[in-house]
């Protein structure tokens, strides 16, 4: 294996694994949640067939795992009574999850979650019970908006990881010295150096994503570029408003001071409770 990545970019990557510890109410220090491309989720079906604390799923390149984060593209939501299934995307591939109605952050509604959108989840390994399909889920555990700034790190955080574990399968292959798991990995998958070669392809694929930093967000503009767009006769509603900014990963207070700040500029006005236009 070839591919690196730079010592900036690596942290960013250790900056977006503990935020996202953070957010989901884990310790920093403790690696809870794998950072896993949605193509090696799919590949995998080695059951770890433990008790239901060990139940766990390892992965092709020798990575065991009962919870994920995962930041990408929501590509469908099918709401339903127990929560329902959202449809997350990466550069290679997509994953569906289920959901419980906890799942969503407290500044989410379900009519929120329509694509195009950029969703951070942290997810769990479940056994599925139904005879059909693989003999396990990913549930949701949290759910909440994100940006593409974090969807980018995202990207860095499973690239570095996965490659490192593609290195250690490389070792392996070529020296036949490794652990037992990675015995028992190379058997159950029948890996070989063509099987690493095309997980590290999608690495490199994925991470030709990743843009560099534009300028921060400047609330104000965003939230009367919404107006200006989306405002009818009688202007838009709060609540609409929430909706589009959310989408840029605002938070309900910040966009509710910023108006109050361009009322009292006048550069808006509320015509009725609840609406905002333009003057």
């Amino acid at each position: 294996m070839h591919l690196s990545i730079s010592t900036t970019n690596k942290k960013a990557y250790v900056t977006a694994v503990n935020q996202s510890l953070a957010d989901a109410g884990a310790s920093p220090e403790l690696p809870l949640y794998h950072p896993v491309f949605s193509y090696e989720l799919d590949q995998s079906d080695y059951i770890n067939q433990g008790q239901e604390q060990a139940f766990s799923v390892i992965t092709p390149t020798g990575l065991s795992i009962r919870q994920i984060w995962m930041t990408g593209a929501l590509t469908s939501y099918e709401p339903s009574k127990q929560g329902g299934i959202i449809r997350i995307a990466d550069p290679t591939g997509a994953l569906s999850l289920n959901t419980k109605p906890q799942t969503l952050d407290s500044g989410i509604n379900q009519s929120d979650l329509v694509p195009p959108l950029f969703l951070a989840v942290t997810a769990a390994l479940e056994k599925n019970t139904r005879p059909d399909g693989k003999p396990y889920r990913w549930v949701a555990l949290t759910c909440r908006i994100a940006t593409r700034e974090e969807r980018d790190n995202w990207i860095l955080a499973a690239a570095t990881s996965l490659l490192q574990r593609l290195e250690e399968m490389n070792n392996f292959l070529l020296t036949g010295q490794g652990t037992e798991t990675l015995v028992l990995v190379r058997n159950h998958y029948q890996v070989s150096p063509g099987h690493l070669k095309n997980l590290g392809e999608l690495a490199a694929k994925a991470l030709k994503v990743v843009k560099e930093p534009g300028p921060p967000i400047e609330p104000s503009e965003c939230i009367m570029s919404v107006i200006r767009e989306y405002s009818g006769p009688k202007g838009i509603h709060m609540d609409d408003i929430y909706k589009y900014t959310r989408r840029a990963a605002l938070a309900d207070d910040m966009v509710r001071d910023t108006i109050k700040v361009l009322i009292a500029e006048d550069e808006v006005y509320q015509p009725s409770p609840g609406y905002i236009r333009l003057l």
